[in-house]
C-alpha cells in the first residue's frame, strides 16, 4: 500500500504542472495588459506626458451613409438612359450622401473645367492679382496739336481688356496732351480686345473706341519708344467671377495659358487634390473639346474651391454666379424649385462633341443640412431637357431640406466686371470713366426689362382679372334685390288668382 504513495503523488504533481502551463499565458497577458495601464497613467502624470488614451488611433470616422434617391429609376422612369447620366450629391463633410450615380465613371465635364481653372489661378496667382496693360509711346508730343508724333504701342496679357479699358487709356492720354495720333497704334501679341485672340483686329478695334485719329493699326513684336503708364485689370476675383458666369471660354483658356495649360493643370488636380490620374484628362482650360472627368472629382473641386475662396476671405458666390440672380448662363435655371438664389455654381455645356453635354455642378445652401454639394452631368444632344431634368432632379433629391437663399429673386441683379475697379498708375485722369454701353450690357438691361414688363404684365392681367370678376359679383348683387320681389310678387298673385278661382268654385 505504501508503494502507491509514489505513484499518487507524481499524478498530483503532473496535474499541478498542466494546470500551470494551461493558465501561464493568459496570466503573462495579463500581466502585460495591467503593466501597459499602469505605465499609461504614470506617463499622463508626469510632465509633457500628454498621451492619447489607448486605441485614439483606431477611432474611424462613420461610414458615409447609402443615398436613399435611385437615380438611375428616376432617370429611366423618363425615358433616359441611366448610363448617359452621372450624379453625386452630398453633405459638406461627404458623410451624408443624398444621391449617386456612376460617380466615378468619366464624363466630358464641359465648362465645368473652368471650376479647376478658377481653383488653380486662386491657389497661384492670389484673388487681388491684376493684369497689366502697359502704353507706349514712340515719339515727341505736338502741344498745338496735343498730336504723338509717332506710333503708340499697347502691352499686355490682359484677358479682360474691353471697352472700359479703351476709354481709359484715350483719357489717360488726353491727361498728357494727346488727342490724336499721327502714325499708327500697334498691339503686340499677348494684346486681346474683347475676348479677341488676334492683335491686329484687337487693335483696330481698340483705336474706334479711342478715337485718336491715327493713319492705321496694326501688330508688332515687341513695343519701342518710352513707356507712358500701365491699366490694371479688374482684380483676378472678379474676372473669375465674370469668366464663370458668362462661361467665357477665351478668358479661361488665356489664364490656363499663364498657368502652365491643361497639362499644369492637371498636374495640380492630381498633385494638390490627389483626384486619381487616369480619371483626368484635360485638353483645354475652358472645357472645349475633349475632356475628361468623373461627378466625384468635379465635387472634390467644388469643395477645394470654396474651402480656397474662404481663405481669401471670400464665399463661393464671389467666384461662381447665383441660380436666377445673377447675369450669365444661370440667369433662368432653378426656376419653380423653390431653391431659386440658393443655388451656386457652374454649367457647362457642349452641342457636338461626345454627343453633347448638358451639366451643372456647385453647392446648394440649405437651412437645416448645410451646404450640400453636388454635380449632375448628362450626355446627349436634348440640351434644353437636360437642363430641366437637371434642375428638377437636384431639388428633388434635397426636397427634404429647405432652401437658404441668399437673396430674393426679384433683386436687382450684381454688377459683373464694374469698371470702378480698373485703374490706372500713374494717373492723371481723376474723373469717372464714362463709356458707352457694349452690346452685352445692353442685352442683359434689355433681358431685365422684359422680364419686368412680363412680370408686371401677369400682376395687371392678374388684376384686372380680379376686378372683372368682383365687378360681376357686384352686378349680381345690384340685380338681385329688384329681381327676388318680382319673382317673388309674381308669385304671390299667381297663388292669389288660383285660389279666388278655388273659392269661386266652391260658391258654384
Amino acid at each position: 500500500m505504501h508503494s502507491r504513495k509514489p505513484v499518487y503523488a507524481l499524478v498530483i504533481v503532473g496535474a499541478l504542472i498542466t494546470a500551470a502551463l494551461t493558465f501561464f499565458p493568459y496570466t503573462l497577458t495579463v500581466v502585460e495588459q495591467a503593466s501597459r495601464r499602469v505605465a499609461g497613467a504614470v506617463e499622463r502624470r508626469l510632465p509633457g506626458g500628454d498621451v492619447p488614451p489607448p486605441n485614439a488611433d483606431a477611432v474611424e470616422p462613420p461610414p458615409a451613409t447609402l443615398p436613399r434617391f435611385d437615380v438611375s429609376l428616376w432617370y429611366s422612369s423618363r425615358g433616359e438612359e441611366p448610363e448617359k447620366q452621372g450624379v453625386l450629391v452630398e453633405s459638406w463633410d461627404g458623410r451624408q450622401v443624398y444621391a449617386s450615380h456612376n460617380a466615378d465613371t468619366q464624363f466630358n465635364p464641359a465648362s465645368l473645367v473652368k471650376l479647376a481653372t478658377t481653383l488653380f489661378a486662386l491657389r497661384r496667382l492670389g484673388a487681388d492679382h491684376r493684369f497689366e496693360t502697359h502704353v507706349y509711346a514712340d515719339g515727341a508730343v505736338d502741344p498745338k496739336t496735343k498730336t504723338l508724333q509717332g506710333s503708340l504701342y499697347l502691352v499686355g496679357d490682359d484677358p479682360s481688356f474691353t471697352d472700359y479699358g479703351a476709354v481709359l487709356v484715350a483719357q489717360e492720354l488726353k491727361a498728357r496732351g494727346i488727342e490724336h495720333v499721327r502714325d499708327r497704334i500697334l498691339a503686340t501679341p499677348n494684346f486681346s480686345f474683347n475676348f479677341n485672340e488676334k492683335p491686329d483686329v484687337s487693335a483696330k478695334y481698340t483705336a474706334d473706341v479711342m478715337k485718336l485719329g491715327q493713319k492705321e493699326t496694326g501688330a508688332a513684336e515687341a513695343s519701342a519708344g518710352a513707356e507712358l503708364f500701365t491699366v490694371y485689370s479688374n482684380p483676378l476675383r472678379e474676372i473669375l467671377l465674370y469668366m464663370n458666369a458668362h462661361s467665357v471660354n477665351f478668358v479661361a483658356d488665356r489664364i490656363g495659358e499663364k498657368l502652365g495649360g491643361p497639362a499644369a493643370t492637371v498636374q495640380f488636380l492630381v498633385e494638390e487634390l490627389k483626384l486619381p490620374p487616369e480619371e483626368v484628362y484635360l485638353e483645354t482650360n475652358s472645357g472645349l473639346y475633349t475632356n475628361r472627368m468623373t461627378p466625384r472629382g468635379i465635387v472634390t473641386v467644388v469643395r477645394a474651391l470654396a474651402e480656397e475662396a474662404a481663405r481669401h476671405g471670400m464665399k463661393l458666390e464671389d467666384l461662381l454666379a447665383v441660380a436666377r440672380c445673377d447675369h450669365g448662363t444661370l440667369r433662368r435655371r432653378m426656376e419653380g424649385t423653390g431653391y431659386e438664389c440658393a443655388v451656386v455654381g457652374k454649367t457647362g455645356t457642349l452641342t457636338t462633341t461626345d454627343g453633347g453635354m448638358s451639366n451643372l455642378a456647385g453647392v446648394v445652401y440649405t437651412r437645416d443640412a448645410g451646404t450640400v454639394l453636388f454635380a449632375v452631368l448628362a450626355q446627349g444632344t436634348r440640351i434644353w431637357e437636360h437642363k430641366q431634368m437637371a434642375d428638377q432632379l437636384l431639388a428633388e433629391v434635397v426636397r427634404d431640406h429647405a432652401a437658404a437663399p441668399l437673396s430674393e429673386p426679384t433683386a436687382p441683379r450684381r454688377s459683373l466686371l464694374p469698371s470702378a475697379s480698373l485703374r490706372a498708375e500713374p494717373q492723371m485722369y481723376t474723373r469717372k470713366i464714362e463709356v458707352e454701353k457694349t452690346e452685352r450690357e445692353k442685352a442683359e438691361e434689355d433681358d431685365d426689362a422684359a422680364e419686368a414688363a412680363e412680370s408686371a404684365a401677369r400682376k395687371e392681367k392678374g388684376k384686372a382679372t380680379t376686378a372683372k370678376s368682383a365687378s360681376k359679383r357686384e352686378e349680381a348683387k345690384r340685380n338681385e334685390p329688384k329681381s327676388k320681389p318680382q319673382s317673388g310678387a309674381r308669385v304671390k298673385k299667381a297663388v292669389a288668382s288660383k285660389g279666388e278661382k278655388a273659392t269661386r268654385r266652391r260658391r258654384r
